[in-house]
C-alpha cells in the first residue's frame, strides 16, 4: 500500500482534496488506493492510450510552488500538485465502442498535440473515472462527496476556461478582419 501521508503537504494544496481533513483524506485515498507513480527527468509522463486512468501530479524534483489562483477551482500550472492530465477523455465514454480503423486497417494512433518528456522528476497520483465514483462506503463517503464537488469544480473550470480561450481568438480575428478591410 502506498504511504500517501508522505504527501499530505502536497495533497491538502490541491483543488481536488481541498476542504477534506487530512485524516478524512488519508482514509479515503487507503480505501481508494491509487497507484503513486514515479516517472524520471527525460521520461514521458505516461498517459495510457486507452484513457481509462488520469494522473494527477502530487511531486515535483525540484519542487514546484502552486502559483496564486484567483478562483479556488483554477487550473495549477503544469508541475504544481494538482494538475490533472488525461482526466476528461478517462470520464468519457467515447473509447469505449468499437475503434475506427484508418485506411490500412490498423487502429488509429495518438491525435493531438505531441508529449514532450519531462523536463523534471514527479511523482504522479493514478486515478480512474471507476476509481472517483464507486461507492466505498459509509465510512469515507463524506469526504468522497466533497471530492466528487471539487471534481465537478475542476471540470467546470476547464470548460470555461476553454470558452474564454475560444471567445478571446474569435475576438481576436474579427478584430484582425477589421483592421484589415
Amino acid at each position: 500500500m502506498e504511504n500517501y501521508r508522505e504527501y499530505l503537504p502536497e495533497l491538502k494544496s490541491t483543488t481536488l482534496f481541498q476542504d477534506i481533513q487530512e485524516d478524512a483524506l488519508i482514509q479515503l485515498l487507503e480505501t481508494m488506493q491509487p497507484a503513486v507513480i514515479h516517472r524520471k527527468k527525460g521520461e514521458f509522463p505516461g498517459i495510457k492510450n486507452d484513457f481509462k486512468t488520469f494522473r494527477m501530479i502530487l511531486k515535483a524534483y525540484p519542487a514546484k510552488e502552486p502559483a496564486p489562483r484567483p478562483h479556488k477551482y483554477d487550473m495549477p500550472k503544469f508541475g504544481e500538485p494538482g494538475m490533472l492530465m488525461a482526466e476528461i477523455p478517462s470520464l468519457s465514454q467515447c473509447f469505449a465502442g468499437p475503434k475506427p480503423e484508418d485506411e490500412t486497417g490498423d487502429r488509429p494512433v495518438r491525435k493531438g498535440p505531441p508529449l514532450n518528456p519531462l523536463s523534471f522528476d514527479v511523482d504522479l497520483l493514478e486515478l480512474s473515472g471507476e476509481m472517483m465514483t464507486k461507492y466505498y462506503g459509509p465510512e469515507v463517503a463524506e469526504a468522497q462527496g466533497i471530492m466528487l464537488r471539487n471534481f465537478l469544480g475542476i471540470l467546470a473550470q476547464k470548460v470555461c476556461d476553454v470558452r474564454e480561450e475560444k471567445f478571446q481568438l474569435i475576438r481576436k480575428f474579427d478584430l484582425e478582419d477589421k483592421i484589415e478591410k
